[in-house]
């Protein structure tokens, strides 16, 4: 896999909204450009509806990506984190993961997210779809999340959060 930058000056804050559980829906394989079946892919399939893409999701990988493309700066885990966006909490449905719901609360939030990523940063994080189906599973994953310690934190990201964040309470 090629080196991403951290951010991107253009783009766009989600570039792609997916959706994961559709409960009468037929999973098959997505396929490539070729028409081959693309293993780390699934389609749901129901009738009437679209067809949705569903990427294999991987929590241990979206726990590095919520550290390495500094999520942490503003979000907290376990209580290791920036304050000034709201605490990454699970998902309060047992264990299914809403994309619906998570989506719908990141869109309400964009805007403050862009503006808090543009004065932190002074450019906007771009996360590519395979890296926010990780975080998302990371994000509801019990174990994965308690596996989360500062340790996870890179020094970039670590002297982000010391040189750029206000003080707490200001």
């Amino acid at each position: 896999m090629a080196a991403r930058p951290l951010f991107r000056r253009r783009g766009i804050l989600f570039p792609a909204l997916f959706v994961l559980a559709l409960s009468l829906a037929a999973p098959v394989h997505a396929q490539d450009a070729m028409g081959n079946p693309d293993p780390e892919e699934l389609v749901l399939k129901r009738k009437g509806q679209p067809d949705i893409v569903i990427p294999n999701m991987n929590a241990a990988r979206g726990r590095v990506y919520f550290a390495t493309r500094a999520c942490v700066v503003c979000h907290k885990v376990n209580g290791i984190g920036g304050s000034v966006a709201p605490s990454i909490e699970p998902a309060a449905n047992g264990g299914a993961i809403d994309v619906f719901d998570f989506v719908t609360r990141m869109w309400r939030g964009a805007r403050s997210m862009v503006a808090l990523q543009e004065n932190l940063f002074s450019e906007i994080i771009d996360l590519a779809p395979d890296e926010m189906a990780d975080i998302i599973a990371f994000i509801n994953d019990p174990a994965e999340r308690a596996k989360f310690s500062e340790n996870d934190i890179p020094k970039y990201v670590r002297d982000y959060m010391s040189s750029q964040m206000p003080p707490e309470g200001r």
